[in-house]
Protein backbone atom coordinates (compact mmCIF):
# COMPACT_ATOMS: atom_id res chain seq x y z
CA UNK A 1 0.00 0.00 0.00
CA UNK A 2 2.60 2.71 1.10
CA UNK A 3 4.45 1.09 -2.32
CA UNK A 4 1.38 2.59 -4.15
CA UNK A 5 1.02 5.55 -2.53
CA UNK A 6 4.49 6.23 -3.38
CA UNK A 7 4.41 5.73 -7.28
CA UNK A 8 1.15 7.91 -6.92
CA UNK A 9 3.17 10.46 -5.42
CA UNK A 10 5.46 9.81 -8.10
CA UNK A 11 3.19 10.09 -11.00
CA UNK A 12 1.56 13.30 -9.58
CA UNK A 13 4.83 15.09 -8.91
CA UNK A 14 5.85 14.50 -12.74
CA UNK A 15 2.98 15.41 -14.07
CA UNK A 16 3.05 19.08 -11.92
CA UNK A 17 6.46 19.24 -13.09
CA UNK A 18 5.42 18.68 -17.00
CA UNK A 19 2.68 21.18 -16.69
CA UNK A 20 5.08 23.51 -14.62
CA UNK A 21 8.11 23.42 -16.70
CA UNK A 22 8.24 20.59 -19.55
CA UNK A 23 6.11 19.27 -22.28
CA UNK A 24 3.02 19.96 -20.48
CA UNK A 25 3.57 23.32 -20.24
CA UNK A 26 4.24 23.73 -24.09
CA UNK A 27 1.01 22.35 -25.18
CA UNK A 28 -0.60 24.75 -22.34
CA UNK A 29 0.72 27.77 -24.36
CA UNK A 30 0.43 26.23 -27.56
CA UNK A 31 -3.23 25.80 -26.31
CA UNK A 32 -3.71 29.37 -25.32
CA UNK A 33 -2.13 30.84 -28.13
CA UNK A 34 -4.14 28.44 -30.59
CA UNK A 35 -7.35 30.28 -28.63
CA UNK A 36 -6.34 33.59 -29.17
CA UNK A 37 -6.07 32.94 -32.80
CA UNK A 38 -9.32 31.80 -32.98
CA UNK A 39 -11.12 34.65 -31.24
CA UNK A 40 -8.85 37.08 -33.37
CA UNK A 41 -10.69 34.79 -36.67
CA UNK A 42 -13.86 35.02 -35.19
CA UNK A 43 -14.13 38.19 -34.24
CA UNK A 44 -12.89 39.99 -37.24
CA UNK A 45 -15.48 37.93 -39.25
CA UNK A 46 -18.39 38.52 -37.11
CA UNK A 47 -17.73 42.21 -37.33
CA UNK A 48 -16.45 42.35 -40.97
CA UNK A 49 -18.30 39.56 -43.37
CA UNK A 50 -21.49 40.65 -44.99
CA UNK A 51 -21.17 38.92 -47.86
CA UNK A 52 -18.84 39.15 -51.05
CA UNK A 53 -18.26 42.40 -52.24
CA UNK A 54 -16.45 42.05 -55.60
CA UNK A 55 -16.98 40.73 -59.10
CA UNK A 56 -14.02 38.59 -58.71
CA UNK A 57 -14.65 36.69 -55.63
CA UNK A 58 -18.34 36.27 -56.98
CA UNK A 59 -16.91 34.81 -60.21
CA UNK A 60 -14.11 32.49 -58.07
CA UNK A 61 -17.22 31.01 -56.33
CA UNK A 62 -20.02 30.40 -59.32
CA UNK A 63 -16.49 28.57 -60.66
CA UNK A 64 -16.19 26.06 -57.81
CA UNK A 65 -19.59 25.94 -57.75
CA UNK A 66 -19.65 24.56 -61.84
CA UNK A 67 -17.01 22.42 -61.27
CA UNK A 68 -18.48 20.26 -58.60
CA UNK A 69 -21.32 19.78 -60.20
CA UNK A 70 -19.45 19.04 -63.79
CA UNK A 71 -17.56 16.62 -63.00
CA UNK A 72 -14.05 18.83 -62.57
CA UNK A 73 -14.39 20.99 -65.87
CA UNK A 74 -14.33 24.69 -65.27
CA UNK A 75 -17.07 26.37 -67.37
CA UNK A 76 -18.67 29.56 -66.50
CA UNK A 77 -22.46 31.07 -66.35
CA UNK A 78 -20.60 34.55 -66.34
CA UNK A 79 -20.39 34.90 -69.84
CA UNK A 80 -18.72 38.27 -71.22
CA UNK A 81 -19.51 39.35 -74.91
CA UNK A 82 -16.12 39.51 -75.53
CA UNK A 83 -15.53 36.18 -74.72
CA UNK A 84 -18.37 34.69 -77.08
CA UNK A 85 -16.79 36.46 -79.35
CA UNK A 86 -13.33 34.78 -79.18
CA UNK A 87 -14.73 31.39 -78.72
CA UNK A 88 -17.02 31.92 -81.95
CA UNK A 89 -13.56 32.76 -84.03
CA UNK A 90 -11.79 29.45 -82.80
CA UNK A 91 -15.18 27.69 -83.77
CA UNK A 92 -15.93 26.64 -87.49
CA UNK A 93 -19.65 27.48 -87.06
CA UNK A 94 -18.92 30.45 -84.94
CA UNK A 95 -20.83 28.93 -82.08
CA UNK A 96 -19.78 30.78 -78.61
CA UNK A 97 -20.75 28.05 -76.86
CA UNK A 98 -23.02 29.46 -73.83
CA UNK A 99 -23.90 26.53 -72.82
CA UNK A 100 -21.20 24.64 -70.99
CA UNK A 101 -19.14 28.03 -71.99
CA UNK A 102 -15.12 27.62 -71.04
CA UNK A 103 -14.20 30.43 -68.83
CA UNK A 104 -10.72 31.82 -69.76
CA UNK A 105 -10.09 34.66 -67.25
CA UNK A 106 -9.46 32.80 -64.65
CA UNK A 107 -6.66 29.77 -63.17
CA UNK A 108 -7.98 26.87 -61.97
CA UNK A 109 -6.60 26.04 -58.48
CA UNK A 110 -8.61 28.29 -56.31
CA UNK A 111 -12.07 27.45 -57.82
CA UNK A 112 -10.84 23.61 -57.65
CA UNK A 113 -10.24 23.99 -53.98
CA UNK A 114 -13.63 25.50 -53.41
CA UNK A 115 -15.53 22.79 -55.37
CA UNK A 116 -13.67 20.22 -53.18
CA UNK A 117 -15.02 21.90 -50.02
CA UNK A 118 -18.69 22.55 -51.85
CA UNK A 119 -18.26 18.59 -52.60
CA UNK A 120 -17.59 17.60 -49.37
CA UNK A 121 -20.85 19.21 -47.99
CA UNK A 122 -23.14 18.07 -50.87
CA UNK A 123 -21.60 14.33 -49.89
CA UNK A 124 -22.74 15.38 -45.93
CA UNK A 125 -25.88 15.82 -47.40
CA UNK A 126 -26.26 19.53 -46.84
CA UNK A 127 -26.92 22.23 -49.61
CA UNK A 128 -24.22 24.69 -49.44
CA UNK A 129 -26.15 27.20 -52.45
CA UNK A 130 -29.71 26.47 -50.91
CA UNK A 131 -30.93 30.43 -50.37
CA UNK A 132 -30.88 32.20 -46.97
CA UNK A 133 -34.79 32.09 -45.27
CA UNK A 134 -33.70 35.76 -43.47
CA UNK A 135 -35.08 38.38 -45.75
CA UNK A 136 -31.67 40.56 -44.50
CA UNK A 137 -29.74 37.69 -45.11
CA UNK A 138 -26.54 38.60 -47.62
CA UNK A 139 -24.52 35.75 -48.09
CA UNK A 140 -24.92 31.68 -48.78
CA UNK A 141 -24.32 28.96 -46.70
CA UNK A 142 -21.41 28.12 -49.17
CA UNK A 143 -19.96 31.62 -47.89
CA UNK A 144 -19.81 31.00 -44.37
CA UNK A 145 -19.02 27.37 -43.94
CA UNK A 146 -16.48 26.74 -47.39
CA UNK A 147 -15.13 29.81 -48.81
CA UNK A 148 -14.56 31.80 -45.64
CA UNK A 149 -12.91 28.60 -43.83
CA UNK A 150 -10.69 27.77 -47.04
CA UNK A 151 -9.22 31.01 -46.95
CA UNK A 152 -8.57 31.33 -42.98
CA UNK A 153 -6.87 27.95 -43.31
CA UNK A 154 -4.24 29.09 -45.83
CA UNK A 155 -3.93 32.23 -43.82
CA UNK A 156 -2.74 30.87 -40.55
CA UNK A 157 -0.76 27.92 -42.43
CA UNK A 158 0.78 31.13 -43.98
CA UNK A 159 1.60 32.02 -40.53
CA UNK A 160 3.10 28.70 -39.36
CA UNK A 161 5.45 29.04 -42.42
CA UNK A 162 6.90 32.66 -41.23
CA UNK A 163 7.41 31.10 -38.19
CA UNK A 164 9.27 28.21 -39.53
CA UNK A 165 11.38 30.83 -41.94
CA UNK A 166 12.01 33.01 -39.22
CA UNK A 167 13.30 30.20 -37.04
CA UNK A 168 15.65 29.15 -39.73
CA UNK A 169 17.26 32.25 -41.02
CA UNK A 170 16.99 34.61 -37.66
CA UNK A 171 16.22 33.47 -34.14
CA UNK A 172 13.24 31.33 -32.59
CA UNK A 173 12.19 34.52 -31.10
CA UNK A 174 12.08 36.29 -34.80
CA UNK A 175 10.09 33.45 -36.14
CA UNK A 176 7.44 33.73 -32.98
CA UNK A 177 7.15 37.40 -33.37
CA UNK A 178 6.84 37.55 -36.83
CA UNK A 179 4.23 35.00 -36.54
CA UNK A 180 2.21 36.55 -33.95
CA UNK A 181 2.76 39.88 -36.14
CA UNK A 182 1.18 38.11 -38.90
CA UNK A 183 -1.95 37.09 -37.07
CA UNK A 184 -2.25 40.44 -35.89
CA UNK A 185 -2.42 42.04 -39.53
CA UNK A 186 -5.61 43.46 -40.40
CA UNK A 187 -4.80 43.35 -44.01
CA UNK A 188 -4.24 39.56 -43.91
CA UNK A 189 -7.96 38.66 -42.77
CA UNK A 190 -8.93 41.66 -44.72
CA UNK A 191 -7.43 39.47 -47.75
CA UNK A 192 -9.13 36.31 -46.22
CA UNK A 193 -12.94 37.84 -46.06
CA UNK A 194 -12.29 38.75 -49.74
CA UNK A 195 -13.04 35.56 -51.29
CA UNK A 196 -10.37 36.28 -53.73
CA UNK A 197 -7.17 33.73 -54.07
CA UNK A 198 -5.06 36.27 -52.49
CA UNK A 199 -4.83 33.93 -49.08
CA UNK A 200 -4.00 31.03 -50.79
CA UNK A 201 -1.38 32.74 -53.31
CA UNK A 202 0.33 33.90 -50.63
CA UNK A 203 0.47 30.61 -48.53
CA UNK A 204 1.95 29.15 -51.85
CA UNK A 205 4.28 31.68 -53.06
CA UNK A 206 5.87 31.81 -48.76
CA UNK A 207 6.01 27.67 -48.91
CA UNK A 208 7.70 28.17 -52.72
CA UNK A 209 10.16 30.10 -51.33
CA UNK A 210 10.55 28.39 -47.74
CA UNK A 211 11.36 25.42 -49.46
CA UNK A 212 13.62 26.71 -51.64
CA UNK A 213 15.42 27.48 -48.70
CA UNK A 214 15.65 24.41 -46.76
CA UNK A 215 16.99 22.82 -50.19
CA UNK A 216 20.10 24.90 -50.43
CA UNK A 217 20.88 24.79 -47.44
CA UNK A 218 20.39 21.04 -46.56
CA UNK A 219 22.30 20.76 -49.80
CA UNK A 220 24.98 23.06 -48.45
CA UNK A 221 25.73 21.53 -45.26
CA UNK A 222 26.03 18.08 -47.20
CA UNK A 223 22.69 16.52 -46.40
CA UNK A 224 21.50 13.20 -48.46
CA UNK A 225 20.03 14.22 -51.83
CA UNK A 226 16.97 12.97 -50.89
CA UNK A 227 17.28 15.91 -47.80
CA UNK A 228 17.86 18.70 -50.62
CA UNK A 229 16.30 17.61 -53.78
CA UNK A 230 12.69 16.67 -52.32
CA UNK A 231 12.29 20.28 -51.03
CA UNK A 232 13.64 21.79 -54.11
CA UNK A 233 10.97 19.84 -56.42
CA UNK A 234 8.26 20.95 -53.78
CA UNK A 235 9.13 24.70 -54.29
CA UNK A 236 8.58 23.86 -58.07
CA UNK A 237 5.29 22.30 -57.38
CA UNK A 238 3.68 25.23 -54.58
CA UNK A 239 5.11 27.86 -57.69
CA UNK A 240 3.65 26.28 -60.18
CA UNK A 241 0.08 25.71 -58.22
CA UNK A 242 0.91 29.57 -56.92
CA UNK A 243 0.42 30.70 -61.21
CA UNK A 244 -2.72 28.12 -61.38
CA UNK A 245 -4.22 30.42 -58.62
CA UNK A 246 -3.23 33.87 -59.65
CA UNK A 247 -1.12 34.52 -62.54
CA UNK A 248 0.78 37.13 -61.15
CA UNK A 249 3.00 35.15 -58.81
CA UNK A 250 4.69 34.38 -61.75
CA UNK A 251 7.00 36.82 -60.73
CA UNK A 252 8.12 34.78 -57.61
CA UNK A 253 9.95 32.43 -59.79
CA UNK A 254 12.73 34.92 -60.87
CA UNK A 255 13.39 35.39 -57.04
CA UNK A 256 13.39 31.27 -55.95
CA UNK A 257 15.85 31.00 -59.06
CA UNK A 258 18.10 33.89 -58.35
CA UNK A 259 18.44 32.26 -54.71
CA UNK A 260 18.95 29.52 -55.51
CA UNK A 261 21.83 30.50 -58.04
CA UNK A 262 23.09 32.42 -55.57
CA UNK A 263 23.31 29.59 -52.54
CA UNK A 264 24.44 26.99 -55.47
CA UNK A 265 27.50 29.16 -56.34
CA UNK A 266 26.39 31.24 -59.16
CA UNK A 267 28.72 30.50 -62.32
CA UNK A 268 30.15 26.95 -59.78
CA UNK A 269 26.95 24.96 -60.55
CA UNK A 270 24.32 27.39 -59.74
CA UNK A 271 22.83 27.65 -62.87
CA UNK A 272 21.78 24.09 -63.55
CA UNK A 273 19.55 24.48 -60.58
CA UNK A 274 17.90 27.45 -61.87
CA UNK A 275 17.49 25.11 -65.76
CA UNK A 276 16.06 22.58 -63.84
CA UNK A 277 14.14 24.59 -61.38
CA UNK A 278 12.33 26.41 -65.07
CA UNK A 279 11.99 22.84 -66.85
CA UNK A 280 10.12 21.26 -63.80
CA UNK A 281 8.05 24.54 -63.84
CA UNK A 282 7.33 24.87 -67.14
CA UNK A 283 6.61 21.29 -67.64
CA UNK A 284 4.03 21.27 -64.70
CA UNK A 285 1.81 24.84 -65.67
CA UNK A 286 2.16 23.70 -69.65
CA UNK A 287 -1.14 21.27 -69.51
CA UNK A 288 -2.98 24.65 -68.77
CA UNK A 289 -1.64 27.03 -70.71
CA UNK A 290 -2.47 24.66 -73.66
CA UNK A 291 -5.92 24.40 -72.86
CA UNK A 292 -6.06 28.05 -73.17
CA UNK A 293 -4.51 28.04 -76.23
CA UNK A 294 -6.73 25.04 -78.12
CA UNK A 295 -10.09 27.08 -76.48
CA UNK A 296 -8.84 31.04 -77.26
CA UNK A 297 -5.46 30.69 -79.42
CA UNK A 298 -3.38 32.40 -76.60
CA UNK A 299 -1.86 30.59 -73.62
CA UNK A 300 -2.88 32.70 -70.85
CA UNK A 301 -6.91 33.08 -72.46
CA UNK A 302 -8.33 36.67 -72.13
CA UNK A 303 -6.65 36.92 -68.60
CA UNK A 304 -3.97 39.51 -70.19
CA UNK A 305 -6.86 41.42 -71.90
CA UNK A 306 -8.57 42.70 -68.87
CA UNK A 307 -5.11 45.16 -68.51
CA UNK A 308 -7.44 46.79 -71.15
CA UNK A 309 -10.25 47.32 -68.51
CA UNK A 310 -10.56 51.46 -66.96
CA UNK A 311 -8.58 52.89 -69.89
CA UNK A 312 -9.19 55.93 -71.62
CA UNK A 313 -10.31 54.06 -74.68
CA UNK A 314 -12.19 51.50 -72.46
CA UNK A 315 -13.34 52.63 -69.59
CA UNK A 316 -14.78 50.59 -66.79
CA UNK A 317 -15.87 47.00 -68.77
CA UNK A 318 -16.44 48.77 -72.24
CA UNK A 319 -13.66 46.19 -73.48
CA UNK A 320 -15.26 42.86 -72.13
CA UNK A 321 -18.96 44.38 -73.51
CA UNK A 322 -17.54 44.40 -76.61
CA UNK A 323 -18.90 41.71 -79.32
CA UNK A 324 -16.50 42.91 -82.03
CA UNK A 325 -13.65 44.77 -80.06
CA UNK A 326 -11.05 46.35 -82.49
CA UNK A 327 -8.00 47.49 -81.37
CA UNK A 328 -4.13 47.65 -82.75
CA UNK A 329 -0.89 47.13 -81.15
CA UNK A 330 0.30 50.41 -81.05
CA UNK A 331 -3.57 51.49 -79.19
CA UNK A 332 -2.90 48.77 -76.56
CA UNK A 333 0.75 50.09 -76.17
CA UNK A 334 -0.42 53.14 -75.72
CA UNK A 335 -3.37 52.99 -73.42
CA UNK A 336 -2.01 50.47 -70.71
CA UNK A 337 1.15 53.04 -70.54
CA UNK A 338 -1.30 55.88 -69.49
CA UNK A 339 -3.16 53.38 -67.62
CA UNK A 340 0.25 52.07 -65.27
CA UNK A 341 0.98 56.00 -64.63
CA UNK A 342 -2.41 56.82 -63.46
CA UNK A 343 -2.65 52.94 -61.60
CA UNK A 344 0.36 54.04 -59.08
CA UNK A 345 0.03 58.10 -59.50
CA UNK A 346 -2.88 57.31 -57.59
CA UNK A 347 -2.07 54.46 -55.04
CA UNK A 348 1.47 54.85 -54.81
CA UNK A 349 1.15 56.38 -51.58
CA UNK A 350 -0.34 53.29 -50.10
CA UNK A 351 0.60 50.69 -52.21
CA UNK A 352 4.02 49.98 -50.38
CA UNK A 353 4.11 52.43 -47.36
CA UNK A 354 0.26 51.19 -46.59
CA UNK A 355 1.81 47.32 -46.38
CA UNK A 356 1.00 46.11 -42.94
CA UNK A 357 0.86 49.96 -41.45
CA UNK A 358 4.35 50.66 -42.85
CA UNK A 359 6.83 50.80 -40.28
CA UNK A 360 8.15 47.18 -41.08
CA UNK A 361 7.80 47.63 -44.40
CA UNK A 362 10.42 50.63 -43.77
CA UNK A 363 12.50 48.77 -42.39
CA UNK A 364 12.44 46.07 -44.86
CA UNK A 365 13.26 48.17 -47.19
CA UNK A 366 16.32 49.44 -44.95
CA UNK A 367 17.77 46.25 -44.81
CA UNK A 368 18.81 46.63 -48.23
CA UNK A 369 21.25 48.58 -47.37
CA UNK A 370 22.52 46.38 -44.25
CA UNK A 371 24.71 43.21 -44.83
CA UNK A 372 23.67 40.43 -43.06
CA UNK A 373 26.28 38.35 -41.54
CA UNK A 374 24.49 34.80 -42.70
CA UNK A 375 25.21 34.77 -46.86
CA UNK A 376 21.31 33.01 -47.52
CA UNK A 377 19.26 35.68 -45.25
CA UNK A 378 21.59 38.14 -48.06
CA UNK A 379 20.28 36.25 -50.76
CA UNK A 380 16.74 35.47 -50.18
CA UNK A 381 16.45 39.52 -49.34
CA UNK A 382 17.47 40.04 -52.86
CA UNK A 383 15.52 37.26 -54.36
CA UNK A 384 12.30 39.03 -52.87
CA UNK A 385 13.36 42.48 -53.74
CA UNK A 386 13.56 41.15 -57.29
CA UNK A 387 10.21 39.28 -56.95
CA UNK A 388 8.07 42.07 -55.24
CA UNK A 389 9.87 45.21 -57.78
CA UNK A 390 8.21 42.39 -60.70
CA UNK A 391 5.08 42.05 -59.27
CA UNK A 392 4.74 45.99 -58.53
CA UNK A 393 5.26 46.41 -62.32
CA UNK A 394 3.14 44.17 -63.58
CA UNK A 395 0.08 44.51 -61.19
CA UNK A 396 0.38 48.43 -62.19
CA UNK A 397 -1.20 47.42 -65.79
CA UNK A 398 -4.15 45.49 -64.57
CA UNK A 399 -7.07 45.95 -61.79
CA UNK A 400 -6.82 46.66 -57.63
CA UNK A 401 -6.81 42.94 -56.84
CA UNK A 402 -3.67 42.13 -59.05
CA UNK A 403 -2.24 45.27 -57.22
CA UNK A 404 -3.18 43.77 -53.68
CA UNK A 405 -1.39 40.91 -54.86
CA UNK A 406 1.40 42.45 -53.79
CA UNK A 407 0.41 41.32 -49.79
CA UNK A 408 2.10 38.42 -50.70
CA UNK A 409 5.30 39.46 -49.62
CA UNK A 410 3.82 41.03 -46.57
CA UNK A 411 5.40 37.86 -44.42
CA UNK A 412 8.98 38.29 -45.86
CA UNK A 413 8.59 42.54 -44.78
CA UNK A 414 7.53 40.90 -41.00
CA UNK A 415 10.51 38.98 -41.49
CA UNK A 416 13.08 41.16 -41.96
CA UNK A 417 11.93 44.06 -40.81
CA UNK A 418 11.75 42.40 -37.33
CA UNK A 419 15.47 41.36 -37.56
CA UNK A 420 16.85 44.48 -38.36
CA UNK A 421 14.99 45.83 -35.41
CA UNK A 422 16.58 43.69 -33.49
CA UNK A 423 19.76 44.61 -34.96
CA UNK A 424 19.00 48.04 -34.26
CA UNK A 425 18.04 47.64 -30.25
CA UNK A 426 20.90 45.57 -29.87
CA UNK A 427 22.78 48.59 -31.07
CA UNK A 428 21.28 50.93 -28.60
CA UNK A 429 22.37 48.75 -25.69
CA UNK A 430 19.53 49.98 -23.69
CA UNK A 431 20.99 47.43 -20.85
CA UNK A 432 17.61 47.70 -19.18
CA UNK A 433 15.85 44.25 -19.94
CA UNK A 434 12.62 46.21 -19.47
CA UNK A 435 12.92 48.63 -22.25
CA UNK A 436 13.66 45.96 -24.58
CA UNK A 437 10.60 44.62 -23.95
CA UNK A 438 8.27 47.69 -24.27
CA UNK A 439 10.42 48.20 -27.63
CA UNK A 440 9.29 44.69 -28.61
CA UNK A 441 5.34 45.29 -27.73
CA UNK A 442 5.40 48.63 -29.25
CA UNK A 443 6.44 47.09 -32.41
CA UNK A 444 3.48 44.65 -31.86
CA UNK A 445 0.98 47.46 -30.93
CA UNK A 446 1.69 49.58 -34.34
CA UNK A 447 0.77 46.33 -36.76
CA UNK A 448 -1.98 45.61 -34.00
CA UNK A 449 -3.49 49.42 -34.61
CA UNK A 450 -4.86 48.92 -37.92
CA UNK A 451 -7.09 45.82 -37.33
CA UNK A 452 -8.34 46.89 -33.81
CA UNK A 453 -9.34 50.24 -35.64
CA UNK A 454 -11.29 48.02 -38.22
CA UNK A 455 -13.13 45.36 -35.66
CA UNK A 456 -14.55 48.86 -33.72
CA UNK A 457 -18.14 50.10 -34.69
CA UNK A 458 -19.40 50.93 -36.33
CA UNK A 459 -19.01 47.52 -38.78
CA UNK A 460 -19.12 46.25 -41.96
CA UNK A 461 -22.44 47.22 -43.85
CA UNK A 462 -23.92 44.63 -46.30
CA UNK A 463 -23.12 45.14 -50.17
CA UNK A 464 -26.28 46.66 -51.12
CA UNK A 465 -25.85 48.71 -53.47
CA UNK A 466 -25.94 46.86 -55.78
CA UNK A 467 -25.58 43.37 -54.58
CA UNK A 468 -28.61 42.31 -52.74
CA UNK A 469 -28.97 38.21 -52.47
CA UNK A 470 -32.78 37.71 -51.81
CA UNK A 471 -33.49 40.04 -54.59
CA UNK A 472 -30.84 38.45 -56.74
CA UNK A 473 -32.32 35.03 -56.05
CA UNK A 474 -35.87 35.84 -56.63
CA UNK A 475 -34.75 37.56 -60.26
CA UNK A 476 -33.11 34.63 -60.96
CA UNK A 477 -35.85 32.32 -60.15
CA UNK A 478 -38.46 33.60 -62.47
CA UNK A 479 -36.08 31.71 -65.19
CA UNK A 480 -35.72 27.81 -65.58
CA UNK A 481 -31.96 26.46 -65.71
CA UNK A 482 -32.30 26.09 -69.24
CA UNK A 483 -32.98 29.96 -69.84
CA UNK A 484 -30.65 32.79 -70.43
CA UNK A 485 -30.89 36.35 -68.91
CA UNK A 486 -28.37 39.65 -69.26
CA UNK A 487 -27.34 41.77 -66.59
CA UNK A 488 -25.11 44.14 -66.03
CA UNK A 489 -23.60 41.96 -62.96
CA UNK A 490 -23.70 38.48 -64.34
CA UNK A 491 -20.95 37.14 -61.72
CA UNK A 492 -23.86 37.86 -59.49
CA UNK A 493 -26.81 36.28 -60.61
CA UNK A 494 -24.81 33.45 -62.02
CA UNK A 495 -23.51 32.61 -58.27
CA UNK A 496 -26.53 33.66 -56.48
CA UNK A 497 -29.30 33.02 -58.82
CA UNK A 498 -27.23 30.10 -60.12
CA UNK A 499 -28.01 31.02 -63.88
CA UNK A 500 -26.60 31.54 -67.08
CA UNK A 501 -25.51 35.15 -67.08
CA UNK A 502 -24.53 37.24 -70.15
CA UNK A 503 -22.71 40.58 -69.30
CA UNK A 504 -24.86 43.47 -70.78
CA UNK A 505 -23.08 44.50 -74.39
CA UNK A 506 -22.01 48.05 -75.12
CA UNK A 507 -25.13 49.15 -77.03
CA UNK A 508 -28.23 47.79 -77.85
CA UNK A 509 -27.33 46.75 -81.42
CA UNK A 510 -25.06 43.99 -80.50
CA UNK A 511 -28.10 42.87 -77.40
CA UNK A 512 -30.01 42.34 -80.81
CA UNK A 513 -27.14 40.29 -82.49
CA UNK A 514 -26.81 38.02 -79.78
CA UNK A 515 -30.53 37.36 -78.97
CA UNK A 516 -31.13 37.06 -82.74
CA UNK A 517 -28.11 34.90 -84.00
CA UNK A 518 -26.36 33.55 -80.97
CA UNK A 519 -28.55 32.95 -77.50
CA UNK A 520 -32.12 33.82 -76.99
CA UNK A 521 -32.24 35.97 -74.18
CA UNK A 522 -35.03 35.54 -71.57
CA UNK A 523 -34.77 38.15 -69.33
CA UNK A 524 -32.97 41.42 -68.72
CA UNK A 525 -31.48 42.36 -64.94
CA UNK A 526 -30.71 46.25 -64.66
CA UNK A 527 -29.38 47.49 -61.51
CA UNK A 528 -27.68 50.42 -60.00
CA UNK A 529 -24.45 49.15 -61.32
CA UNK A 530 -26.05 51.13 -64.56
CA UNK A 531 -28.38 53.74 -63.24
CA UNK A 532 -26.33 55.08 -60.76
CA UNK A 533 -23.57 56.04 -63.88
CA UNK A 534 -23.77 60.04 -64.67
CA UNK A 535 -26.34 60.83 -66.30
CA UNK A 536 -25.75 63.35 -68.62
CA UNK A 537 -22.11 61.79 -69.52
CA UNK A 538 -22.67 58.36 -69.79
CA UNK A 539 -26.61 57.88 -69.87
CA UNK A 540 -27.81 60.91 -72.14
CA UNK A 541 -24.88 61.69 -74.35
CA UNK A 542 -22.33 58.56 -73.46
CA UNK A 543 -21.68 55.87 -74.48
CA UNK A 544 -25.10 54.17 -72.74
CA UNK A 545 -27.24 56.59 -74.49
CA UNK A 546 -28.83 53.34 -76.25
CA UNK A 547 -29.68 51.60 -72.93
CA UNK A 548 -31.26 54.64 -71.66
CA UNK A 549 -35.30 53.98 -72.74
CA UNK A 550 -34.30 50.35 -71.61
CA UNK A 551 -33.49 51.57 -68.02
CA UNK A 552 -36.19 54.16 -68.28
CA UNK A 553 -38.95 51.82 -68.88
CA UNK A 554 -39.48 53.06 -72.42
CA UNK A 555 -38.44 49.93 -74.42
CA UNK A 556 -38.16 50.37 -77.91
CA UNK A 557 -41.08 49.10 -80.91
CA UNK A 558 -38.58 46.03 -81.50
CA UNK A 559 -37.53 45.34 -78.05
CA UNK A 560 -38.02 41.62 -77.38
CA UNK A 561 -38.90 41.83 -73.98
CA UNK A 562 -41.31 43.58 -73.87
CA UNK A 563 -42.55 42.77 -69.51
CA UNK A 564 -41.15 45.00 -67.30
CA UNK A 565 -41.06 45.85 -63.72
CA UNK A 566 -39.06 47.59 -61.21
CA UNK A 567 -37.58 46.41 -58.22
CA UNK A 568 -36.31 47.48 -54.39
CA UNK A 569 -38.03 51.07 -54.56
CA UNK A 570 -37.26 51.56 -58.39
CA UNK A 571 -33.59 51.29 -58.62
CA UNK A 572 -33.93 47.91 -60.35
CA UNK A 573 -35.56 46.49 -63.39
CA UNK A 574 -36.06 43.08 -64.48
CA UNK A 575 -37.69 42.98 -67.96
CA UNK A 576 -39.03 39.53 -70.04
CA UNK A 577 -40.15 38.32 -72.72
CA UNK A 578 -43.57 37.64 -70.61
CA UNK A 579 -45.12 38.42 -67.52
CA UNK A 580 -42.86 36.04 -65.39
CA UNK A 581 -43.71 37.67 -61.68
CA UNK A 582 -47.78 38.07 -61.41
CA UNK A 583 -49.77 35.11 -61.07
CA UNK A 584 -53.28 34.02 -62.89
CA UNK A 585 -55.30 36.82 -63.20
CA UNK A 586 -52.65 39.50 -62.58
CA UNK A 587 -51.11 38.07 -65.19
CA UNK A 588 -54.05 37.80 -67.26
CA UNK A 589 -55.53 41.18 -66.77
CA UNK A 590 -51.74 43.01 -67.63
CA UNK A 591 -51.70 40.93 -71.12
CA UNK A 592 -55.00 42.60 -71.93
CA UNK A 593 -53.75 45.77 -70.99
Amino acid sequence: MAQDTRSFESTLHDIVYSIDTGTGLKIIRVTLYILFLLIIVMLYTATQFRGLRTEEAMDYAQLGRNISLNGGVLTTKCIRPVSMWKIGERNPDGNPQIGGHPDLYHPPAYPLVLSAGFSLFEWMGIDPFQNPEAARATSLPAEQWVILPVNHLFSILTGWIVFSLGKRLFSREVGFLGMTIYYLSNLVWQDSLSGLNISMACFLVAASFHAMVVSMLNRRDGRSTFAWAFPFVLSVVFSAIAFLTRYITLAAVPGIALFAWLMAGRFRGGTRYVVVFVALYLIMVSPWLYRNYAISGNPMGLAGHTALADTSRYPDKAFERQLHPEFTSGQVVSELKKKWVLNYSEKYESVLPGLGGGVLMTLFLTTFFYHFVRPQVNYLRWGIGLSLLLTIIIAGFFSESSIDTIHVFWPFVILYGLAFFYILIDRLDLGVRLYVICMKCLIVALSLLPLLLTIMPPHAAPPYPPYYTPIISQVSGMLSEREVMCTDMPWATAWYGDRVSILLPKDIDDFYEINDYKQYISGMYITTITKNKPFVKQLLDGPEKSWLPVISGRTPPDFPLKQAVSLNRQDQIFLSDRNRWSTGEEADAEQQQ
